[in-house]
């Protein structure tokens, strides 16, 4: 059985009709409604936030008792440039007239974003790379003939060195007791990881 919540797709806890996240919270007091409760047992599509106060405005209030639209200029400050409606953040000014906090690199005028930093100053977390590197033989290659069709046999000596690198390699080399010796072409590629 799935949650009784909108859009939750977790699993009902036993014994409930809500998933362990919404275990704790309340239904709406409306029937039909699969919404959790925001305010006075009421979801905020039914009423649990506040509607703006504004005559006709159908918007949830987020300033005293009006939304952002209509909010009065002393509850919500605006931008003190003359003609300029958008809210002011820092020093009575919206973004655009300079309201918003600066870089606090030296000689650097780009509004701040994080930790007082503009996007450019932001130190970025350093990615892993992987990088390879082959190690090549010290011995001669193999001299094969092209024109035979047929795999080149392999004798004993190597097949037991390349299966105790793939021992060695899975931690099972405690089950075999034997050190190989390495055959005539060794060629291994190695990945290390890198900060």
């Amino acid at each position: 059985m799935k949650c009784y919540f909108n859009g939750c797709n977790n699993a009902a806890a036993a014994g409930s009709f809500k998933c362990l996240f919404h275990i704790h919270r309340s239904r709406c007091l409306i029937e039909g409604c699969r919404s959790q409760v925001y305010a006075r047992n009421l979801c905020v599509r039914h009423g649990g936030k506040r509607q703006c106060a504004f005559e006709g405005c159908k918007l949830n209030s987020r300033v005293g008792l009006y939304c952002t639209k209509h909010s009065p200029s002393h509850i919500l400050r605006l931008c003190s440039l003359e003609g300029c409606d958008n809210q002011a953040h820092l020093r009575g000014l919206c973004f655009r007239h300079g309201g918003g906090r600066v870089c606090k690199v030296e000689g650097c005028e780009t509004f701040a974003r994080n930790r007082g930093l503009c996007a450019r100053h932001t130190p970025k977390a350093e990615k892993k790379t992987m990088t390879k590197t082959t190690i090549k033989p010290s011995c001669p290659p193999l001299d094969l003939d092209t024109t035979t069709t047929a795999a080149p046999k392999l004798d004993e000596t190597m097949l037991d060195w390349l299966l105790s690198g793939f021992f060695a390699e899975m931690g099972e080399i405690d089950l075999i007791k034997c050190e190989p010796s390495p055959p005539m072409v060794c060629v291994q590629e190695v990945s290390t990881w890198q900060l």
